[in-house]
Order: structure tokens, then C-alpha cells, then sequence
């Protein structure tokens, strides 16, 4: 997708929202928040910056500004994702502006571990607040996001560099322009050669660039950002699966039931029951 500006953020720069998922996908995207991804139950999967993580109920994982990333979770399963406005925590602690933070459980070392079971514990007492919704209870919610904040800053947080600033911001400003031409364009037979070539690049340049920073090949995302305007038609719309294929690109069916079944973990015709 695309880069995705601030939700809607409440006054104070954070948001929580607790999400039941059916078999869904995010593609590839980045933000300026801080996002943390906490499995209450089922199981999902995480890409960040290409890399894929596997996610169990329990476990929570930590998306920095600006990191591109795509989530997937196959089956029914729900999580608390919160959002925390970069510029608002810095409002808090200044000194988050020199800092990028990385928490992911499979590279947790013996020094920080205490840590992550401590903000796991933290998390565990939002959904009480959620279903119960006591006297004070958006005060508290707010204080436990911002010791989690706290804690991820103190325990899983590394110098910025300004040279990294730079590229990154020369990176991100480039893939923001290709991926927003792929999603306007999704319809059309878009070609490596075409898009590359509307972008002045090589074809082997773009292809390495877009994979390197994106995770997946350029026909690939391509395919995924059809995929989820399908997924989105064949939800809120009667319309007959073979016409919504088309209309948003997809010209070989087989490759569609393929990746559609790989993507949502079931097929279209299913998923239409699934939802009457």
C-alpha cells in the first residue's frame, strides 16, 4: 500500500483499538506512529522491512515510524494494536527524538527479556478495561500505554543517525511515489518495463530497489494490492467474483484462486458464504 498518515489519533497522540480478524491481509505500507501489534489469541504474521516474523497469542511486536511492513493472519484471530504519535512522545520525552525503538521476540536478549514479560503484563490489563469500562478508565489506559512507552524507550531503543535520516527520508519519498502510481494504476496491465521507465530507472535498478525496500517482487505487490481491493468488492459488493477480478486487473484466474487462497486461507466463493 502506500504510506498511510496518522489515524485517528486521540488528544494525546495514542490510540488502541482491539481488532477481530477473519483470515485478513495488510500489504506492504509505512506511517509516521509507532505501532505495537499484541496477539491475544490466534496466530499472525508480521514483515518488517522484509523480514517475516511469526507471531502466538501473548507475544507483541513493535513497528517503528517509517518502517515498511505488511501484516497477514490467516485464520480468525484478535489483537490490540496501538498507535503512539512520534511527535506527540516526543512532546512527553525529548529524548525519543534521537532514538529508534526495535522490539521483536525472537531477538530478545537476556538483558531485555524481563523487560518484554513486563510490558506483556501491562498489555494483559487492557482488555479488562475495555469490556468492563470502570470510573477512570480512559486515564488508566492512558497510563499504561505510556509506561509501555516508557519501558520500550528505556529497554529495546538505539541511537538515530543522521545519515540514516537522510537516506531514509530520499528512500521513502521515492517508493511513496511508486506505490501510489500501482495503486492508482492497479486496474491496467502494468508491466516492470512501463512502471520503471515512468520513473526514469532501469528495469534490473527498479526491480532490486523495489524488492530490497518493499520485501516482495514489484508483480507480486502488484498482485497483493488487487488482491485487497478484491477481498474489500467481494465483502461489500454482489457482484459476480469473475467481473471484480477483472475489473481490478487480474486477467489469470488460476494465479488469483492461488494467491487468494495463500493470502485470506480460504477460497472466494467461501468467503462470500462466509460473510452472508
Amino acid at each position: 500500500m502506500i504510506y498511510e498518515p496518522l489515524f485517528e489519533l486521540e488528544k494525546n497522540g495514542i490510540n488502541i483499538k482491539y481488532h477481530t480478524n477473519q483470515g485478513e491481509y495488510t500489504p506492504a505500507h509505512w506511517h509516521g506512529a509507532i505501532e505495537l501489534m499484541y496477539i491475544l489469541n490466534g496466530v499472525g504474521t508480521i514483515l518488517i522491512e522484509g523480514k517475516e516474523y511469526k507471531m502466538i497469542a501473548g507475544e507483541f511486536i513493535v513497528v517503528d515510524s517509517n518502517q515498511i511492513h505488511e501484516a497477514r493472519c490467516a485464520r480468525a484471530s484478535m489483537m490490540i494494536v496501538i498507535h503512539f504519535s512520534r511527535s506527540a512522545m516526543i512532546q512527553i520525552e525529548p529524548n525519543l527524538e534521537k532514538y529508534r525503538i526495535s522490539c521483536r521476540r525472537s531477538e530478545l536478549l537476556r538483558t531485555n527479556l524481563e523487560d518484554y514479560f513486563q510490558i506483556c503484563d501491562l498489555l494483559k490489563k487492557l482488555p479488562p478495561l475495555y469490556v468492563n469500562q470502570p470510573l477512570g478508565y480512559r486515564l488508566e489506559r492512558q497510563a499504561i500505554a505510556l509506561q509501555i512507552m516508557s519501558k520500550l524507550l528505556f529497554a529495546f531503543s538505539y541511537p538515530k543517525t543522521a545519515i540514516t535520516l537522510r537516506e531514509d527520508d530520499t528512500r521513502l519519498e521515492r517508493l511513496s511515489e511508486i506505490t501510489d502510481y500501482i495503486e492508482e494504476h492497479h486496474t491496467e496491465r502494468l508491466s516492470l518495463e512501463e512502471v520503471s521507465g515512468r520513473f526514469y530507472l532501469s528495469r534490473e535498478y527498479f526491480s532490486r530497489f523495489f524488492k530490497e525496500n518493499m520485501g516482495v517482487t514489484f508483480s507480486k505487490y502488484l498482485n497483493q494490492i488487487r488482491l485487497m481491493h478484491i477481498y474489500h468488492d467481494l465483502c461489500s459488493t454482489k457482484e459476480n467474483i469473475l467481473d471484480i477480478t477483472e475489473k481490478h486487473g487480474f486477467t489469470n484466474y488460476k494465479l488469483f484462486n492461488k494467491m487468494f487462497q495463500e493470502t485470506y486461507g480460504c477460497k472466494p466463493r467461501e468467503l462470500r458464504a462466509r460473510r452472508k
